[in-house]
């Protein structure tokens, strides 16, 4: 199937846009999401949507300016609004101690909501692919966090918004040939192909030689996630259930009741600590923390951000 039917067959039997929606898209003149702004062009046509493609220079790199300009000239020609603004990221990662990743990713999320509230509108859409879904389980699973539901399809923020990300279940390799097809505009960016980033790694090195092995990878990875996605949601609500019935919060203390928590199935017991555990929610840091509750330590076993725990009268006490 194309990029078009994928999408298609994706964002309609799932509800992730349907008439009536006003959409933002976050286009920053990547293959992706210029491939993202084209499929939209057309679905408005099928299913009366309102577009409002966004994109925004995180002042990183000099051709930012030229990529903005491309987003622009396509929209015009299209016919679609659009909207563009500057973020401050290095600034931002400096104030509060982040890496330019996370400090970018913070601020363009912030900026695609506040866009979307003020402009009224009920989604957005970014342009995730099955690649970068791909990626990032085989990132967390390098990280230990023993999550493999990877990139999740969507994402309530509240009542009124909700980001969806329609090209999920679509190959980078069907981006690519759609975007040539429709003689499509679209940037490099240059930062994608340096191995100082993590991500760069696995996209460039790992994921190529995952690939070698078995060709559909990327596929059965989707397939994975998705799995794990229901499984996750389903479990979810019963560890969150039942961690309110073992722990008690606070701002500084958690005391986690060990008489009713090592009643419970073993798989909850793991999702109930990663469910109370004050920061990085890591696998390993959730193995640490059981081998210590089941080992009885009496040694408090120090976690990241200030954070200890240590057995106390049968309870397990979390104190900053």
């Amino acid at each position: 199937m194309s990029a078009w039917e994928i999408f298609y067959k994706n964002i309609i039997p799932q509800k992730l846009v349907a008439s009536g929606d006003k959409v933002v898209l976050a286009v920053s003149g990547g293959a992706d999401s210029m491939c993202m702004l084209h499929l939209f062009w057309r679905l408005q046509k099928k299913i009366g949507i309102d577009i409002l493609a966004v994109n925004l220079n995180h002042g990183l790199r000099k051709e930012a300016v030229k990529e903005a300009k491309l987003v622009s000239d396509f929209c015009v020609k299209l016919g679609i609004k659009c909207s563009q603004g500057s973020l401050d990221v290095k600034g931002y990662a400096e104030d509060f101690k982040l890496s330019i990743e996370t400090a970018a990713r913070d601020l363009r999320y912030a900026a695609l909501e506040d866009i979307a509230r003020e402009k009224k509108f009920n989604k957005i859409s970014t342009a995730h692919n099955a690649n970068d879904n791909a990626e990032t389980v085989l990132m967390w699973l390098i990280r230990g966090s023993g999550n493999f539901e990877g990139i999740p399809q969507t994402r309530k923020i509240d009542k009124k918004l909700e980001i969806v990300r329609p090209l999920l279940p679509i190959k980078r390799a069907l981006i690519d040939e759609y975007v040539k097809k429709q003689k499509i505009p679209f940037c490099t960016d240059k930062s994608n192909f340096s191995l100082e980033y993590t991500r760069n790694k696995i996209r460039h090195s790992v994921l190529p030689a995952v690939e070698k092995i078995n060709p559909a990878a990327v596929e059965r990875i989707f397939s994975l996630s998705k799995i794990q996605e229901r499984e996750n949601a389903y479990l979810e609500d019963i560890s969150i259930k039942f961690a309110k019935s073992c722990a008690k919060t606070k701002k500084n203390r958690i005391l986690l009741d060990l008489t009713m928590f090592l009643r419970y199935n073993e798989a909850l017991k793991y999702r109930i600590l990663k469910n109370i555990l004050p920061e990085h929610k890591y696998g390993v840091q959730v193995y640490a923390v059981m081998r210590q509750i089941l080992s009885s330590g009496k040694t408090p076993l120090r976690l990241s951000g200030g954070w200890t725990v240590k057995i106390n009268n049968k309870k397990a006490v979390f104190e900053r």
